[in-house]
C-alpha cells in the first residue's frame, strides 16, 4: 500500500512532464468510469423500452417477410400468365395430343423452370379436349399424373379436373404434401404450394405452377423462431411451418399482434394475396429487464477489479519501457533532445528522438543503395536487350504500336549433314535464315520485325489489316522457297490469332508456341494456325501393351519387340499423328529399356546415345531404321547379362515390378531373402550403383508419369496407386527424379 501510495504522491512540478506509468493508469480509470457511466444509463434509460423495441423488430421481419412472399407470388403469376401466351400452348389444345410438338413445349418449359429466382419446383400444364398433361420432364394421362407422378390427399384428380368449371383467372391453394410412386411402389414426397393460372383466351388449359413451400420459407422468413403459418379471412392454414394443430385466437384488424397464452402473434394481411401471414413469438423472448441488488454489487465489484487490474497493467507495462528508455539513452548519448518538438510523456519523448535518429542513418543507408540499385537495374535492362538478337530499335515500336498484328514462330530443324558441309552451327545458320525471312517479310509487310530468339528459333511480328488469306499465300511462297533446302532443313512454322493491343503481345507468343506442338510427324515444311478445335494428343501403354513390353524386354525378346514398334508406327503413320505423340512413343520405349537395364545391371550411356540417335529422326522410315539398328544390341546385352543372372538383386527387381505400389521396406527384403538388413543394402549399392530406397522411388516415379499422362487420373490418385499415401512424400520424391512437380508435368503434357 504504501509503494501505491508513493506512485500516486507525483510534486506538481512532476505532473508538468507525468511518466508514462500515470498516463496509463489515468487513462485505463477514465475508460473504466466511461464504460461504467454508460451501462448506468443504458439501464436506467432503456429499462422500459426494450418490449417496445422487441415488438417495433418483430413487426419490421413479418412486414419484410409478407412483401417477400406478396412480390415472389404476383411475380410467379404474372410470369406464368406471360408464359401461358406461349403460341405452342393452344397448337397442342385439341383432342388428338401432337407428342413430338409437346416435347418442343417440355424443352421451353425446362428452361423456364432454370430461373431458380421463381422457387418452382414444376410447372403442369393440363390440356382438358385431350385429358393429357404435361410437366419439365415427362407428358401423361391427366389421371396417371395426379395419381402417380404428383398425388395429394388433398387434390385429388377429380378436384383438378372441376377446376375446368370455376371462373377464375388466378388462385392460390393451400400447399400440401405432393408424392410420386415409382416401379417398386416407394413414396417421395414435397411439400408443394399450387399456384392455378387460367388464360381466358385458352379455357380449356390449365396450368398449375408447383412452388416449393419450403424453400420459400427459408429464403424469405425472418424470425428468431421458426413457428410461422399463412391462413385465409377464415384461418385456414395455407401453409404452418410450426405445430400443425396450433390454435389461433381472434385478430383484430386494427391491431398487428396479440398476445394469448404464453406467446405473441403477430399478423398482417397481404394486399395481393389476401392472405394472413403470421409469426409466433414465445414471450419469454420479450421480457422486460429488471433492476435488482445482484446486478448492483456485480457492477460494483466488476469496478473494483477493473481498477486494481489498471494499475498492475500500467506497473507491468512502465517497467520495460523505463529500462528500454535508459538503454536508448546509453546508446546515443549526446544527441540532443528538443523538449517543444516531442511528445508530452517524458519516456515516449526520449523513444521518439533516438528512434528518429535512428531512421535519419537509415534514410541516408537507403538512398546511398537506391542509387546504386537503380544503376543495377539500367545495366540489367542494357544487358537484356542485348540478348534480343536482331533489330533491338523495333522493339519499342512493338510495344506501342496500336495496329493489329500476327506473331509467327518459326521453329528450324536442321540434319547433321547440313552442319558438316557448311562446317558452322545452328546459330550461324539461323542467322542466314533470318536475314532471309526478314527481307520476304518486310517486302510484303514494311513494318514487321524479325528476331531471333534461340539458335533454332526465329520470331516474326507482322502488323497487317490483310485478311488471313493473304498471309496464308506469303508464308505458303516462303515455305515453297524453305522446301528447296529440306534435306539439309525444314521448319515448323506457328501463326497466331490476329491481336489489338500491345499487352497482349506475352499471350501471341504463348499461342504460337503452344501450336508448335501440334506438328505432323514427318520432315516436310508446315505452317500451322490457330485454331480452337485443337487438341495435343499424348502417348501412354495400355496396360496389356505394358505388359507386352516389359516382357519382351525382360527376355530380351527381339521379335516381339520390332513387332510390337513396327505395329505402333503404322498406327502412327495411317492416322497421321503428331510429332509430340511419336515423341512420347520414341521417350517410352527408350524409358523400359532404361528400366530393363538397370534390372539387369547394366551401362544405361548406351541407351544415351541411342535416345539422342532418335532425336535426329524425322520420319517413319528414319525411325524405324533406327529402331531396327539399335534394339537388337539392346536384346544381346539382356539376353547376355540374363546368362549371368544375380539371385539377390534379380529377386529384388522382380518383386518390386510386382509390388511396387505395396508398403516395402529394406527389412522386408532382407527377410524374404534370409539375409540382413546392412548386407542386402551394401550389395545392392554394390551390384547397382543405386541405393535401395532410391530404386524403390524410380519404380513408383516411373508408374506415376505413366498415370499422369492420362487425363482421367488425379494426381492424388496415382500417389495412392504407386504407393504414396502421403501426397507430400510423393511430391517431394517426383520433383527429385523428374525435376518438375507433379502439377507441373501435367500441365506439360496437356499443352
Amino acid at each position: 500500500m504504501n509503494r501505491i501510495l508513493s506512485l500516486l504522491a507525483f510534486p506538481i512540478a512532476r505532473i508538468k512532464s507525468p511518466s508514462l506509468f500515470l498516463w496509463l493508469l489515468i487513462s485505463y480509470i477514465t475508460i473504466v468510469t466511461l464504460l461504467v457511466s454508460f451501462i448506468l444509463y443504458s439501464v436506467f434509460f432503456y429499462r422500459g423500452h426494450i418490449k417496445d423495441e422487441v415488438i417495433t423488430y418483430n413487426n419490421l421481419n413479418l412486414k419484410n417477410t409478407i412483401d417477400s412472399y406478396e412480390a415472389k407470388i404476383s411475380l410467379i403469376e404474372n410470369s406464368i400468365l406471360s408464359f401461358s401466351m406461349n403460341d405452342k400452348i393452344a397448337a397442342l389444345d385439341k383432342p388428338d395430343f401432337d407428342y413430338a410438338a409437346g416435347g418442343k413445349l417440355i424443352d421451353e418449359m425446362q428452361q423456364y423452370l432454370a430461373n431458380q429466382s421463381l422457387y418452382l419446383e414444376n410447372m403442369i400444364i393440363y390440356f382438358q379436349k385431350s385429358n393429357v398433361t404435361i410437366e419439365k420432364s415427362r407428358g401423361a394421362d391427366a389421371d396417371v399424373m395426379f395419381q402417380r407422378y404428383y398425388y395429394s390427399k388433398d387434390y385429388s384428380y377429380e378436384f383438378w379436373k372441376s377446376q375446368f368449371d370455376s371462373l377464375y383467372v388466378t388462385r392460390i391453394l393451400p400447399a400440401s404434401d405432393f408424392s410420386e410412386y415409382d416401379y417398386l411402389n416407394r413414396k417421395v414426397s414435397t411439400q408443394l404450394i399450387p399456384i392455378i393460372i387460367k388464360n381466358q383466351t385458352n379455357p380449356s388449359v390449365l396450368i398449375i405452377a408447383l412452388a416449393d413451400a419450403q424453400k420459400m420459407f427459408n429464403a424469405f422468413h425472418q424470425s428468431i423462431t421458426n413457428e410461422f403459418y399463412i391462413m385465409d379471412d377464415v384461418q385456414r392454414p395455407f401453409f404452418a411451418s410450426g405445430k400443425s394443430d396450433e390454435t389461433f385466437p381472434a385478430f383484430d384488424r386494427n391491431a398487428s399482434f396479440v398476445k394469448h397464452g404464453n406467446n405473441y402473434y403477430f399478423y398482417k394481411k397481404g394486399e395481393t394475396s389476401r392472405l394472413t401471414y403470421v409469426n409466433v413469438i414465445p414471450d419469454d423472448t420479450i421480457s422486460q429487464m429488471k433492476w435488482n441488488i445482484n446486478f448492483v454489487l456485480l457492477l460494483a465489484l466488476a469496478v473494483v477489479i477493473s481498477i486494481l487490474a489498471a494499475f498492475l497493467f500500467s506497473l507491468q507495462f512502465n517497467r520495460p519501457v523505463k529500462q528500454l528508455v535508459q538503454a536508448i539513452q546509453q546508446l546515443t548519448t549526446g544527441f540532443p533532445w528538443q523538449k517543444q518538438k516531442h511528445s508530452s510523456i517524458k519516456e515516449f519523448a526520449i523513444i521518439q528522438d533516438k528512434v528518429r535518429h535512428l531512421l535519419d542513418s537509415n534514410f541516408d543507408i537507403s538512398q546511398n543503395l537506391e542509387e546504386k540499385n537503380s544503376l543495377l537495374r539500367h545495366y540489367a535492362y542494357i544487358n537484356q536487350l542485348k540478348n534480343i538478337r536482331g533489330n533491338t530499335s523495333y522493339l519499342k515500336d512493338l510495344i506501342k504500336s496500336n495496329q493489329p498484328y500476327r506473331v509467327v514462330l518459326f521453329t528450324l530443324t536442321f540434319r547433321p549433314q547440313l552442319l558438316e558441309e557448311i562446317a558452322d552451327d545452328e546459330e550461324r545458320a539461323t542467322q542466314f535464315i533470318r536475314a532471309y525471312i526478314d527481307k520476304i517479310l518486310t517486302e510484303k509487310y514494311p513494318e514487321s520485325l524479325t528476331l531471333q530468339l534461340e539458335s533454332d528459333q526465329l520470331l516474326s511480328v507482322i502488323y497487317s489489316e490483310d485478311s488471313e488469306q493473304d498471309l496464308n499465300e506469303t508464308l505458303e511462297a516462303l515455305k515453297n522457297v524453305l522446301e528447296l533446302d529440306q534435306a539439309y532443313c525444314f521448319s515448323t512454322i506457328a501463326v497466331s490469332s490476329r491481336f489489338e493491343q500491345p499487352e497482349e503481345f506475352k499471350v501471341s507468343f504463348e499461342q504460337v508456341k503452344s501450336l508448335q506442338l501440334h506438328r505432323k510427324f514427318g520432315s516436310g515444311n508446315q505452317v500451322l494456325w490457330e485454331r480452337s478445335d485443337l487438341k495435343l494428343a499424348n502417348y501412354y501403354l495400355m496396360p496389356a501393351q505394358e505388359e507386352e513390353l516389359n516382357a519382351s524386354l525382360t527376355s530380351g525378346n527381339e521379335g516381339q519387340i520390332m513387332q510390337f514398334v513396327r505395329r505402333e508406327l503404322a498406327t502412327f503413320r495411317k492416322k497421321e499423328a503428331g510429332e509430340h505423340e511419336v515423341r512420347c512413343f520414341a521417350s517410352c520405349i527408350v524409358d523400359r529399356a532404361k528400366r530393363a537395364f538397370i534390372v539387369n545391371q547394366l551401362d544405361t550411356e548406351l541407351l544415351q546415345t541411342m535416345d539422342n540417335h532418335l532425336a535426329h529422326c524425322h520420319t517413319f522410315e528414319e525411325l524405324e531404321l533406327s529402331f531396327e539398328e539399335w534394339l537388337p544390341r539392346l536384346t544381346d546385352l539382356i539376353r547376355s547379362k540374363k546368362e549371368k543372372k544375380d539371385h539377390i538383386t534379380s529377386f529384388v527387381f522382380d518383386y518390386l515390378e510386382q509390388h511396387y505400389a505395396h508398403d516395402i521396406t529394406l527389412d522386408m527384403m532382407a527377410d524374404k531373402l534370409n539375409i540382413t538388413r546392412s548386407y542386402l543394402s551394401t550389395y545392392f549399392r554394390e551390384k547397382t550403383g543405386t541405393y535401395f530406397v532410391d530404386y524403390v522411388n524410380l519404380i513408383r516415379v516411373s508408374r506415376a508419369k505413366e498415370l499422369l499422362s492420362r487425363s482421367d487420373v488425379k494426381i492424388q490418385d496415382a500417389a495412392a496407386r504407386v504407393g504414396y499415401q502421403n501426397i507430400n512424400s510423393f511430391n517431394r520424391m517426383f520433383k527429385k527424379f523428374t525435376g518438375v512437380t507433379p502439377s507441373e508435368f501435367r500441365k506439360v503434357q496437356r499443352a
